[in-house]
Formats: C-alpha cells, sequence, structure tokens
C-alpha cells in the first residue's frame, strides 16, 4: 500500500519534478541553436530525473498528491515538446504529434468527467512501455539510427494507441455504473 504525505509537498522527487519542467525552454533552445547532443543530454536527463523521482519517492514513502499530479504532467508535456521539435524539424510526421495530442487531451477530458464521480484510472503497463518506446525512437532520432528510430516510433504509435483503448475501456466501465445508478 502507498503512503501518500500531505504534509510535505517541497521534497526531493517534486523538486526533480519542477527541475524536468525547467529543463524544457532549455531542451527547446539547445535544439533550435543546432546543439543536438546538448539537447539530448538534456532529455536523457529529464527521463533519468522522472525514474528518479519515482524512485525516490516510492522508496521513502515521499508520494504526494501534488508529484502524482505533476509527474504524469512532466513527462506529457516533455513528450510533446520533443515531439513539436521533431515536427518542426521535420523528423517526425505531424499525424503522430496530433495522435499524441488527441490521446493525452481525450484521457484529460476522461479524468476530467470521471475523477469527480470518485474514478480514478491508474497507470497502465502498456501505457508505460508505450513511453519507453517513445524514449527509444527520440534517442535513436537524435543519433541517426534510421530506420530503427522510425521503426521505434512506429512501435511507439501503436502502443499509444494500445493504451488509449485500455485506458477508455478502464474509464467507461465505471463511469456507465455510475451512471445507472
Amino acid at each position: 500500500m502507498e503512503k501518500i504525505r500531505q504534509d510535505k509537498i517541497l521534497n526531493v522527487p517534486n523538486a526533480l519534478t519542477m527541475l524536468r519542467f525547467a529543463l524544457m525552454p532549455f531542451f527547446v533552445w539547445q535544439f533550435f541553436s543546432g546543439h543536438m547532443a546538448a539537447a539530448l543530454g538534456i532529455y536523457v536527463t529529464v527521463q533519468l530525473t522522472d525514474m528518479l523521482d519515482g524512485l525516490i519517492a516510492r522508496r521513502f514513502h515521499l508520494v504526494t498528491n501534488f508529484g502524482k499530479l505533476m509527474d504524469p504532467l512532466a513527462d506529457k508535456l516533455m513528450l510533446l515538446t520533443v515531439l513539436v521539435c521533431f515536427g518542426i524539424d521535420g523528423r517526425v510526421p505531424w499525424w503522430i504529434i496530433a495522435l499524441v495530442v488527441f490521446k493525452e487531451a481525450l484521457l484529460v477530458a476522461g479524468g476530467a468527467v470521471a475523477l469527480p464521480r470518485g474514478i480514478v484510472v491508474h497507470a497502465k503497463h502498456i501505457g508505460k512501455v508505450a513511453t519507453v518506446a517513445f524514449a527509444l525512437a527520440i534517442v535513436l532520432s537524435f543519433l541517426s539510427a534510421q530506420p530503427w528510430d522510425r521503426i521505434a516510433m512506429g512501435l511507439a504509435v501503436v502502443l499509444t494507441l494500445g493504451a488509449l483503448v485500455f485506458y477508455t475501456a478502464d474509464m467507461l466501465g465505471p463511469l456507465r455504473a455510475a451512471k445507472r445508478k
């Protein structure tokens, strides 16, 4: 059972999450300045701090509602930031970006409907695997590892669509049951 600490929002995991938000504009700056090694370094740092903040939060019982909200938001914004940069640069087709934006918007809208009814949809393994596939595709794209970057991106898109199906199914059942009451 996960302990949620409400009393201390400012802790190491949440500070790492906020660092991820702060690094996003630096990523964009380095990317569009043509400093791809620096942009990749920032991206890898963001990914590593994401893993680290989760490990620390669970290990030391520093899970907060703030972290539960902001951590996935930082993940989503970083992914969208990188994908938009890649779209502008021509590395990723815009339909992939539109699909990811659509999926995230749909999940946020669904959450906004479900949460007031006491329905919480927890992270699924397929969603985590899709995130890892996107991270791999992004790193491979930075390394110009064609065709592997395209294959990994395709896999990430398929997994993202699968995650959308699973999350939607998880949300619709309880919403229908709540509507019948």
